[in-house]
Order: structure tokens, then sequence, then C-alpha cells
């Protein structure tokens, strides 16, 4: 496809263009985990037949099983957040920490954009301690808010430890389990990702990046936030989800004051809650510019609006759309569905220019296909992705002011990672786009 070629330069060259790039508020240390059946065994669980029947939070150690066995079985990406301290410990005992690496949807964007031209990325890291802190790229575009103003992660930090980790299960297609005696092959690579992150789990805008953001909001173009899965309902001081968001919100309007054009981006992610989910949806999704979300998070949302979730994890493309139009009627101006195989990004074609959409989708592609193929960014091997071939045929409509485009993506047969594909790909299309 000739829109590779041409996207690769343009590209590059409206990275260089650009201003600063805010990514907060969810970066954390990742412990990666490659699901070994034999080490596993037979288990003796009940396998949830969709979403509904998953817990919404790992309890004990057999929610935690459950969720393993459901991601595994339907090659689904899935994420619980852990709210035990004797599970975390379990899973510590049993696993350890795994192979420790940067984690986290506001880290995962960092540094899927670090490798371009882009002038700064500045991303929000709490509490920054020297774990995750070296875990961040040595790159000259990447900052956090110091005592000194803009530092690189490394030269910023106190203290030392381990606050926050979610451990990554991985597993492969092909692979097979034993449930209940039963043997289940995974249908696609993917992985399950367990999270325990109570420090974060407010979604404070703390100190000094609240303030930093705020004196220099005109120097900012675009703001990508994420991390509401880590929310809980009610916290044990009573404060509330409904409460947070309307602080996330006063914060939100107090940039836009700064700097009327700045585009805000809300990545969904694994909201399994229900209440933190439904007031995602009711109090941000009006006031954000642009969603980015996968079959997954978009299924929850479907049942939500009272919709079938099965039309949506089949991937059925009619119903993904129809559903976005839906969603989009009076609230959020651009919606970026991926999938394994394909995006749908959506968008009112008085705000979007529809050949930038294309491009920048095009450009996220190649970007998720060679993080996917060698675990990290290179520029020089964009090129390489191109010979990859494609599932999906491209296509365009529009629809009541609202452009629509299926693009398909290439899909790497054996990725050394599938972390992060997701962020990468959502954080170039808004930025590019």
């Amino acid at each position: 496809m000739k829109m590779y070629d041409d996207a690769i330069d343009w590209g590059i060259k409206k990275a260089k263009d650009s201003k600063m790039i805010a990514l907060g508020f969810h970066s954390v240390i990742d412990g990666l985990e490659r699901v070994d059946p034999q080490k596993i065994g037979n288990l003796d669980v009940k396998i949830a037949k969709n979403l509904a029947e998953l817990p919404d939070s790992i309890k004990s150690v057999e929610d935690f099983l459950r969720g393993l066995v459901f991601s595994f079985v339907n090659g689904s990406a899935l994420q619980l957040m852990i709210d035990s301290k004797d599970v975390y410990d379990w899973i510590i005992k049993v696993f350890g920490t795994g192979t420790i690496r940067l984690g986290g949807t506001s880290a995962n964007m960092a540094k899927g954009l670090v490798p371009f031209p882009f002038e700064k990325i500045l991303v929000y890291v709490y509490p920054l301690k020297k774990e995750i802190a070296t875990l961040f790229p040595d790159s000259q575009n990447l900052f956090v808010v110091g005592k000194n103003g803009l530092e690189h992660p490394a030269n910023a930090y106190e203290g030392k430890g381990i606050d926050a980790i979610h451990w990554i299960f991985e597993f492969s297609q092909g692979q097979s389990i034993s449930v209940n005696g039963k043997s289940y092959i995974c249908p696609r690579s993917n992985r399950f990702i367990a999270s325990w992150n109570p420090v974060n789990s407010k979604l404070d805008v703390r100190e000094p990046f609240r303030s930093y953001a705020i004196d220099h909001g005109g120097e900012i173009s675009h703001f990508l936030v994420s991390g509401f899965h880590i929310m809980q309902d009610v916290y044990s001081d009573r404060d509330t989800v409904d409460n947070r968001l309307d602080e996330l919100l006063k914060f939100i309007k107090e940039m836009r004051m700064k700097n009327a054009e700045i585009k805000f981006h809300l990545e969904f992610a694994s909201v399994r809650r229900d209440r933190v989910r439904r007031a995602v949806e009711d109090k941000l999704f009006p006031q954000f510019d642009s969603l980015g979300l996968n079959e997954v998070e978009l299924s929850w949302i479907a049942r939500d609006m009272g919709y079938d979730d099965e039309d949506i994890l089949s991937l059925n493309v009619e119903k993904i759309s129809d559903l976005i139009f839906k969603m989009m009627k009076g609230k959020l101006s651009r919606v970026h569905f991926h999938a394994l195989g394909f995006y749908i990004v959506a968008f009112d074609d008085s705000i979007y220019d529809a050949e930038s959409q294309k491009k920048a989708l095009a450009f996220a592609a190649l970007a998720a296909a060679q993080r996917a193929a060698d675990g990290e960014i290179n520029l020089e091997r964009f090129k390489d992705m191109i010979d990859i071939s494609e599932k999906y045929e491209y296509k365009e409509w529009r629809r009541n002011g609202i452009n629509f485009i299926l693009f398909p993506t290439k899909v790497v047969p054996s990725p050394k990672i599938t972390v992060g594909l997701g962020d990468t790909i959502s954080s170039l299309g808004f930025v590019l786009g």
C-alpha cells in the first residue's frame, strides 16, 4: 500500500514540527511473566462464558485464576486490579516479580513516542523512585517535572523502592492449558494483566507536575490521559470516584483556560469496575476530544449502553462502527478503535483532516508492528514492516458528518511483545492525526 511509504516521511516531519506532548497519569513497573502451561498444571476453576461472569477485581486466588483462564481461552487482553494484599503476596511467592520493565499506559506511550523527533515528551510518574526512573529510555526528548524543572526521570528520582507492580502474563497462540481435565488451545497471542497499585488509585495530579502543566499550558499541543482502570468506587477514607474525576476535570478546565487549542485524549484501558467505568463515560467523554480503546473495552461500553457485547468481541465491523457512532453523538469528536488486524477511526470531519488521519494510522501501524517484531522501536526497520501481509481491506465511509476509516494493519506472526502496542497505536495516531 503506497499509503505506508508516504506516511513514514510525513510522520517524521510532523513530529519535528510538534509542540510539547503531555502524558498522565499512569506509569508503573511491569513484571513480565510468560505463561508456562506445564508449570501451571490442571486448573480447577469455573470458566467464565463472558466478561459479565468475571469478578470486577481480584479479591482471591480463584479470581486471579479465573481472569487468567478467560484471557487465555479467548485470546483476549484483560486487566484486573488486585484488591487483596494476600493475593499480591501469593503472586510474589509463586511467580516472583517476573522480568522487570517499564509499564503503565503513560510510560508505554512515552516509550512509543520518544524514538521519533518530537521536541518534548512530558510524562507523569509518581512516586518517582530509582527503580522506575531508571527504566525509562535514555532519550533527550523525555522529561518529568523535577525539583529543578524539566529533567530526565533518571536525574530526578527521590528514594528507592517498588510501590506498585502490574504483572503481565503473556501467552502465545497454539499453547494449551488444562482446565477441569479438559484441554483448551489459545486462539491468538495476548496477555492477562493483574495489577497492584494502591498508591495511585485516586488518580491524583500531584505537584510539581500540576503547576508546571498549567503554567506552561500554552506550550502543550496534546495531552493523553489514562489510569482510570486502577481507580476504586469508594476509598477507605470515603472519598469516591466521582469526586476524584471532578478534581481531574478541574485540572483539565485550568489547562484549557491556558490553551483553548490543546487536544485531550482519553485512553480507556480495562476499566472493569462498573461504577468507575460509568463515571468515566458520563463525566469524561463529553469533556475529551478523543478516545482510544480495544474490543474488550468497547464491549463493556456496549453492555453499559444496552447492546450485545458479543458482536464487539467477535469484531463485527458493522456493529462496532454503529456503536461508535452512537457514542460520539454530542460528545467525542474522535474515536480510535484498535484490534488485532485492523483499526477503525471515526472523526468529525469539520475538526479533523481525513488525509492526516489515514497517514497517522499507517505510521502507527508500522510502529506497532515493528515494536511487536523486535520489542523496541527502530525507525530503520520501519520499511521492513510494509512487506507483512494484511488480513482486512481498506474501507472509508461517511455517516451524518462523521467519517469512518477501517485501516488494515500488519499482524506480526510471532510477536516478541504484545503489551503496550495499543498505547503506541493510540498515541501516535492521536498526536500525528
